[in-house]
């Protein structure tokens, strides 16, 4: 049950790195990020990368790999080992001005986690599903906020996320993010290039 629930837990976490897209200018880029989480209680860290590539004025497709792993050793039966958690999600976004300096976006992505310890894996897959609004307070500031909802094999789980961006040239940004759920919190900080 702690498997299932951890993995779950995991995949609800994606918002942290994925909230952060930028609406009105540039929908290609890469990024690469360091993640901290709270997940049922237990401590994890590890990192990401992701990206977005533009299909048209207002569709973009985007993609996401993230590795966390357990700070505390845990013992489930095969001696003490670290929980390792991987997941992978693709999918497609959708985004359209509200303002001059507001965009209203969604995603809808297919995502995939594993959970590894002590040579023992569980695994699943679902979506995920996020709207939200992003917003550029000056030319080098963004800020954004999203609600996402996870459905894993037989769970759900409904979530929010909000970012920070901050803009050292116009391709190159600094994120920090913070997105919580019923089993998890995770707090992540990116570098972003944008193409």
């Amino acid at each position: 049950m702690f498997k299932k629930a951890l993995v779950f837990s995991a995949m609800a976490s994606i918002s942290s790195f994925s909230a952060a897209e930028q609406g009105t200018f540039s929908y290609n880029f890469i990024g690469a990020g360091y993640q901290q989480a709270e997940i049922l209680d237990e401590d994890f860290s590890g990192f990401g990368f992701y990206g977005s590539a533009e299909i048209n004025e207002s569709f973009f497709i985007l993609g996401e790999y993230s590795s966390i792993e357990s700070d505390d050793q845990f013992d489930i039966g095969a001696g003490p080992d670290d929980i390792d958690a991987t997941e992978f999600s693709l999918g497609i976004g959708f985004h359209t001005p509200i303002s001059d300096t507001v965009d209203f976006v969604s995603t809808l992505e297919y995502a995939k986690a594993e959970v590894e310890s002590s040579g023992i894996s569980a695994d699943g897959n679902g979506y995920l599903l996020s709207a939200g609004v992003r917003a550029m307070l000056n030319d080098a500031v963004e800020i954004g906020g999203a609600v996402s909802h996870a459905d894993i094999e037989d769970s759900s789980d409904t979530g929010v996320g909000i970012y920070g961006r901050y803009y050292t040239t116009d391709s190159v940004s600094l994120g920090l993010g913070f997105s919580t759920a019923d089993d998890a919190d995770s707090f992540s900080f990116d570098l972003r290039l944008d193409l």
